[in-house]
């Protein structure tokens, strides 16, 4: 750089690349848990998570909700799209 503005040359600026990662979420929320995963009734405690699927060419994502009761998975979905 300091030789460059010595002889007055400027050199192209790459653009700069999207900064997020498929599947990363900008959106933080707070730990309710706080690693306190044992439940004392059914319903008590939720939890949600993804799971990638390579199928073929594409990807599919797998969305589960479960009871940390007793480990029942209460709904899942399958979609070609994060947005579940």
């Amino acid at each position: 750089q300091r030789i460059m503005q010595k002889f007055n040359i400027q050199c192209r600026v790459k653009p700069k690349r999207q900064n997020y990662i498929a599947g990363e979420s900008k959106i933080v929320v707070p730990n309710y848990l706080n690693r306190e995963l044992h439940a004392s009734k059914p319903s008590e405690k939720w939890v949600t998570d993804i799971t990638y699927l390579p199928y073929g060419e594409k990807m599919l994502y797998l969305s589960t909700i479960m009871d940390l009761f007793n480990n029942e998975i209460l709904a899942y979905t399958i979609s070609d799209k994060q947005d579940k």
